[in-house]
């Protein structure tokens, strides 16, 4: 029998052969941003050293696994939600020897890529990599001892992400963790042409649209989740933010201007994305950056 395909699963289909082409080409430009291709801005403590990124980098990966909640008794089962290359993946396994960390990406170039720093990272034979849809993995339910999404809860279907919501709620064990760090849109609005510039943004990361951080609250009480929190990381993350436009610049001169690979627009967009983020964030925007936890019920 034919298979009928209707027009949502072409979009769907188009939208996904999109982003794939988006991560391979753009992908290894990530490298001017961190070395360990930490793909995701940091966090900024008290008495760390604000110019150093990769360090802060680090520190986001450990803000998400502190509120985890992980034992550090048994062998807990971790699944990273979108984990591009896996850094996150390698900085819990430094800290949890004893966990089964999985992590899911929709681009066969990540997944390649990911293995093979995996391999030449020490204590890392415990991370598992795969091709996978977050919305629909495929996997047993209540699988997981906890579950996250670190800046990867944007490409998600809507502005609550319900599928991402539900398929995390049906991969959790009761008592099971979701920790999701990202961009939202926040209370105010866009004015004059925020709006435009919004939507270029999401053209450019190849996103429908970021999460309402309202909406992304009640689809997690709707879907089961209780004890969650809701943590404005602004403050935190903007020294991160700070260090776009030198890497960025030195980027053009370094890798545009002199680089081999070839410019494609791809690459042009992922340029453009962060020069364009803070005409629509805080503070002159309604887009913030929150970390939310909560527990399956």
């Amino acid at each position: 029998m034919a298979q009928t395909i209707t027009a949502a699963t072409l979009a769907s289909s188009l939208s996904e052969e999109r982003f794939q082409r988006y991560y391979e080409e753009a992908g290894p430009d990530y490298a001017a941003w961190s070395p360990g291709f930490n793909m995701h801005f940091g966090y900024y403590r008290s008495g760390m050293n604000p110019f150093d990124r990769e360090a802060m980098l680090e520190q986001m990966n450990c803000e998400v696994l502190d509120r985890l909640r992980i034992s550090s008794g048994g062998a807990p089962r971790v699944l990273d939600m979108g984990c591009g290359l896996g850094a996150t993946l390698r900085t819990i396994a430094r800290k949890l020897p004893n966990a089964e960390l999985h992590g899911i990406t929709l681009v066969p170039w990540q997944l390649e890529q990911g293995r093979r720093l995996n391999q030449s990272a020490a204590g890392t034979s415990h991370i598992r990599l795969a091709l996978a849809n977050y919305e629909d993995t495929g996997y047993p339910s209540m699988n997981y001892d906890a579950v996250y999404a670190l800046e990867s809860s944007c490409y998600g279907t809507g502005s609550g992400k319900s599928r991402l919501i539900r398929e995390a709620h049906r991969l959790l064990r009761p008592g099971g963790r979701l920790v999701v760090a990202d961009g939202f849109i926040s209370q105010g609005r866009f004015r004059g042409p925020q709006r435009a510039i919004f939507r270029k943004l999401c053209e450019c990361w190849v996103i429908e649209t970021l999460g309402d951080i309202r909406a992304f609250a009640e689809e997690l009480r709707n879907a089961g989740f209780r004890d969650i929190t809701v943590e404005r990381m602004q403050a935190g993350v903007s020294p991160s933010v700070f260090h776009v436009p030198f890497v960025t610049m030195k980027f053009l001169l370094t890798d545009v201007l002199f680089g081999p690979r070839k410019m494609t627009q791809a690459r042009w967009n992922n340029v453009l994305a962060p020069v364009l983020l803070p005409l629509v964030g805080f503070p002159v925007g309604p887009l913030a950056y929150f970390l939310v936890s909560a527990t399956r019920a």
